[in-house]
């Protein structure tokens, strides 16, 4: 399964991925200017420094931010959309005349969704879960070719059929590889040859408060302390519902497991609706699907 975030990079150099390969050191203080840009009806307090590793298992009201001079980020799942084009103006406000990168993937809702800012337009962006294609802007980038002609096929757990409006491929796959192109990585495993890893990127935390409360400055917070590691999903048998039991026609009888680290077509069995939950003033303004 693959990991569920969303990031946006801002970018102001011509090699990024170099840059974050061969390291960085956040600063405290334009990270905090950054928060405060981006929050500016509320409070953005630091709560602690980590890495990019730890966005898969946040808080759904948890923040990460981290500004490296040339290359800055801003992450957390409220910051999830599918309609990348509704929040032009303020992404590419944040940081004027930067490139812009949006990452977005939700296990949840088998949804993958990247886009590209260039000089303030949106030049390309694509969001989808293997049926249904929210957004599809723009003309594709070269690396994309291998997914349309069928050559990153979609894979199925055993037992799933095709449906026939399913992509010849998984949208969180496309994403996660427009963000190894762009930046040099990608959140869900098997990593790839040279890819930065995940611990060597750092970022702040952040809670936001409400108008009013006293902020912490990143300056001040200290390192999360460092917890054993979880036992790794492929480690525990996998909750197959009866209906997957044999292999469609054309998929492997057995995964690999470059394969089952991959995202798999698997469609959420009905059940009741979530309650909904209020999104707050960035949320609702700029069209985040988030809480902040």
């Amino acid at each position: 399964m693959f990991a569920h975030t969303t990031t946006l990079w801002f970018v102001a150099c011509p090699d990024p991925a170099e840059q974050l390969r061969r390291g960085s050191v956040a600063d405290p203080d334009r990270t905090d200017d950054l928060m405060r840009r981006a929050y500016v009806d509320d409070v953005p307090s630091a709560t602690a420094v980590t890495n990019l590793s730890t966005l898969a298992d946040a808080d759904d009201d948890e923040v990460f931010a981290a500004h490296f001079g040339d290359v800055a980020v801003l992450a957390g799942r409220s910051l999830a959309t599918v309609t990348p084009d509704e929040i032009t103006t303020f992404v590419t406000g944040l940081e004027p005349g930067w490139t812009v990168l949006l990452l977005s993937l939700d296990p949840t809702s088998n949804t993958g969704v990247f886009a590209r800012w260039e000089d303030g337009r949106l030049q390309r962006a694509f969001a989808a879960s293997p049926d249904t294609i929210h957004s599809d802007h723009g003309v594709p980038f070269p690396f994309e070719s291998p997914f349309w002609a069928g050559e990153r096929p979609l894979q199925y757990l055993p037992g799933a059929e095709a449906d026939p409006l399913d992509l010849p491929f998984h949208p969180a796959e496309l994403a996660e590889e427009a963000n190894r192109q762009w930046l040099g990585f990608r959140f869900t495993p098997p990593t790839g040859d040279g890819d930065t890893e995940l611990t060597r990127i750092p970022v702040f935390t952040y809670r936001i408060l409400s108008e009013g409360a006293e902020a912490t400055p990143a300056s001040q917070v200290k390192p999360l302390p460092t917890a054993e590691p979880a036992p790794s999903a492929a480690d525990e048998p996998a909750d197959v519902p009866e209906e997957l039991a044999s292999v469609p026609a054309g998929a492997s009888a057995e995964l690999t497991d470059a394969e089952v680290t991959m995202p798999l077509a698997v469609s959420t069995p009905p059940g009741p609706a979530p309650e909904p939950k209020a999104p707050g003033p960035i949320s609702r303004y700029f069209g985040f699907r988030g809480r902040l």
